[in-house]
């Protein structure tokens, strides 16, 4: 049949000509699948909906809608790439949808293709200038790839046309804190969380801002909220780890990396983050194990490195110590820490000068520094070397410093040259750099207490709490707190122990003085202490920590106690003994000195080395060569110490000393022994408190600056009636203090000889003063081998 023409030349098809209808009818299908499609996909059925879209597709493969509607769908599933080459597709069908050009530049950006993301958000700003979602896309693709100040501008558009996008206030925020503007970000994080209070992303890096602006408390919080969120996420569990850490809070840092390594085991970040708490915790052993199992999967990790090379100096392996920290100078950027610990490390194996080396090529390699020098100055009073140890602290003095740290070790070197009121200054620098912490004020506080301010020292001294060691130790401080003000009688105080046995010791007697404004008193103590402190009157329960405490009202640590009575030199509580020997171990203990003992002969406890680990360890301990002099007096020597150290190992088995230091379990049985003897000559430790406390004579040998509680230019001791004081003249100088108490212990055993009724006539007594064979004494003092 022939076909008719329409107008236009175009040939009508006939009625019976099927065509027309099935285009039509297909039209009505695509668009019946489009529309159901949709409504799956709305309803979030999306496996259903990419189904419809497929089918869509595979009938008219060249509908830009289905295009777009299936990217969308893909990327809504997580198919990215799928996602992509859909609406790629898509839009070079049909580029008019703005719309289109950010949603495509919303997956880009997604598959962290940020640079290829601008130009579809940019087109789709062509297309419309006031669309929402292509200024918030535009600005991500923009903080991608680090254009900080053009994101924030771009999310600042968005957001004035609509203030109500959490997501924009969000990202704000991270453009802000990228720019440094940690404040500004924290005010564009919680708008976000004001309009969406229960979002992951934003909850995280509000924490990040106030870990940058040092608020680590809140920072914890933000982070815990988003773990409440998604849970487990092992990166919030170590920022939670690492803010607990920036508190002194170690114990619960490990927890924290400990739940992370749980979930991602090899996770190097964690394993060193949980390192530095172990080594802050003194965990040894364990620290070498995490440090070798992250050198196990990266060999080259500077920090792993210098971690076990502290951890085997704490293990007190000094001589795998000071080479491991040799490897990890190797490649390791913390230079200053890994010399300063390997000085350490050499000097705890006598071997001076190459420690002094150390501190030579680390000074010509990082230039002058105050840390290493200070250092130096301690190697150099090790080896003699007085004026050259006090030239190196008069060089760290004049190291301009350019923190607060460079001052706190400028006022260390100003006061081992006795300028004490120049190191005040420094400290008060310190304040002014950072007056929201207490360290300027930790630090002034020994400064004036040493010089005998105490009116200001014992106030600054309460800053101690900011020092991470010191709230490490700190206990019961959520209860209420005694500062001394506060009316107490009819109440109960809790006296609690906080630092060393010494300061336990000497802090306890006010205990009465607690006691005298009507209070009873419970005290807290190391275990080691308490059958010793049960002599001390006025406290009605005494406990071991660890031990269940009675109830009680306040609370006060023993070293506020001053503080809290407005201690003065002149108002020192100093009634000795305040402490008390037990009588039956006493028995016991002259009973087994009179064994072992000569008869007739002045009884001396020796006491010279203190705790190896303590801060100041190198100055106040000796090598027990050094008291040579005092061991050629005719006296009988009996030793103090729990242990002997290494280095005075040969010297001790040939000085004739009476050795009981296996046999004395706690401190009751050495005040025992102590209450025995006729005099106590020690380091500054815990046997000078204990003799002091129990009013024995007690002589004291000092560093030329020593402790605080010694205080300066006197020979004896407010705190203690019975202590004679000898101090060094010059840092370092040893040999001249115990010839000086050589020199008054001769003069000390005639006296004694003298007024001892019936003594024996000169030369009938037995040829050793220790009870040791003669030849062998000759040959300690004489320096020899005892062969």
């Amino acid at each position: 049949m022939e076909r008719k023409r329409e107008r236009g030349g175009r040939t009508a098809q006939s009625h019976d000509d099927p065509t027309g209808g099935r285009a039509a009818l297909m039209h009505a299908a695509v668009r019946s699948a489009l529309q159901n499609g949709r409504a799956l996909h709305d309803k979030g059925q999306i496996a259903q909906a990419l189904e419809l879209y497929r089918g869509v597709l595979a009938i008219d493969p060249d509908n830009a809608e289905a295009w777009l509607l299936f990217g969308a769908a893909c990327d809504q599933c997580g198919d990215l790439i799928q996602a992509e080459r859909a609406m790629a597709r898509a839009l070079r069908l049909e580029r008019r949808y703005a719309w289109a050009f950010a949603h495509y530049g919303l997956v880009l950006v997604k598959l962290g293709r940020h640079e290829a993301a601008l130009a579809p958000f940019e087109e789709a700003l062509r297309l419309d200038s006031r669309h929402v979602p292509a200024h918030v896309g535009y600005g991500n693709a923009l903080l991608g790839l680090g254009r900080h100040a053009e994101a924030q501008k771009t999310y600042e558009q968005a957001l004035a046309l609509s203030p109500g996008l959490a997501e924009a206030w969000s990202n704000r925020g991270n453009a802000l804190r990228a720019l440094g503007r940690a404040a500004d970000a924290l005010i564009s994080f919680d708008r976000a969380l004001a309009i969406s209070p229960h979002n992951f992303a934003t909850h995280t890096n509000r924490g990040h801002a106030l870990r940058d602006l040092g608020r680590h408390e809140e920072a914890l919080r933000s982070y815990r909220l988003a773990l409440v969120i998604r849970p487990r996420v092992p990166e919030l569990l170590s920022q939670c780890g690492t803010m607990l850490l920036a508190l002194g809070r170690d114990e619960e840092a490990l927890v924290c990396f400990d739940e992370a390594l749980a979930a991602k085991p090899d996770d190097v970040d964690t394993l060193y983050r949980s390192c530095i708490a172990l080594d802050l915790r003194h965990r040894y052993a364990e620290l070498l194990n995490r440090c070798d199992r992250i050198l196990s999967i990266a060999p080259n990790h500077a920090g792993a490195r210098l971690g076990r090379a502290n951890a085997l100096a704490g293990l007190h392996r000094h001589t795998e110590a000071a080479e491991a920290y040799t490897q990890a100078l190797a490649n390791t950027t913390e230079v200053l820490t890994a010399l300063s610990n390997q000085g350490v490390a050499l000097r705890m194996l006598e071997r001076y000068a190459e420690a002094l080396d150390s501190y030579d090529g680390a000074l010509e390699r990082i230039g002058a520094n105050a840390q290493l020098l200070i250092s130096r100055g301690y190697t150099l009073q090790l080896l003699g070397r007085y004026d050259d140890a006090l030239a190196s602290f008069e060089a760290a003095a004049q190291v301009p410093p350019t923190d607060a740290a460079g001052w706190a070790l400028r006022g260390s070197a100003l006061q081992q040259l006795l300028r004490f009121d120049e190191a005040i200054g420094c400290y008060a620098r310190m304040h002014a750099l950072e007056p929201d912490k207490g360290h300027a004020h930790h630090e002034e506080a020994y400064c004036r207490l040493l010089t005998g301010d105490f009116a200001e020292g014992w106030k600054k001294y309460e800053y101690r709490w900011v020092d991470p060691d010191a709230a490490r130790s700190r206990r019961h401080a959520n209860r209420p707190f005694w500062s001394g003000r506060e009316p107490i009688a009819g109440k109960t105080v809790l006296l609690h122990s906080e630092q060393g046995y010494g300061d336990t010791i000497q802090f306890c007697r006010y205990a009465s003085l607690v006691l005298a404004r009507g209070a009873a008193v419970v005290m807290e103590v190391p275990a080691a202490l308490k059958t010793l402190l049960s002599s001390l009157q006025g406290v009605r329960h005494l406990v071991a920590i660890g031990e269940p405490l009675p109830a009680f009202d306040v609370q006060c640590p023993l070293l506020t106690l001053p503080l809290a009575f407005d201690t003065r030199l002149e108002t020192i509580p100093a009634d000795v003994p305040y402490l008390h020997a037990d009588v039956a171990r006493m028995h016991e203990w002259r009973r087994r000195l009179e064994a072992r003992a000569p008869r007739g002969r002045l009884k001396v406890a020796l006491a010279w080395s203190g705790n190896a680990t303590h801060n100041n360890d190198m100055n106040r301990s000796v090598v027990l060569e050094t008291l040579a002099p005092l061991l050629a007096q005719t006296a009988t020597f009996v030793s103090l110490q729990p242990q002997v150290r290494e280095r005075d190992a040969v010297a001790f088995a040939e000085s004739g000393m009476l050795d009981f230091g296996p046999d004395l379990q706690d401190f009751a049985d050495t005040a025992a022994l102590v209450a025995c003897l006729d005099l106590v000559i020690a380091v500054d430790t815990s046997v000078v408190h204990l003799a002091g406390a129990l009013g024995k004579p007690v002589w004291v040998l000092l560093p030329r600056v020593p402790d605080w509680r010694w205080l300066l230019n006197r020979e004896d001791s407010p705190w203690y009636p019975t202590a004679r004081l000898f101090r060094q003249d010059k840092p370092g100088d040893w040999p001249t203090v115990v010839g000086h108490v050589a020199q008054a212990l001769e003069r000390h055993v005639k006296e004694w000889e003298r007024s001892m009724p019936g003594r024996p006539e000169s030369g009938s007594a037995p040829s050793s003063g220790n009870g040791a064979e003669p030849e062998k004494v000759r040959t300690f003092l004489d320096g020899g081998n005892g062969t």
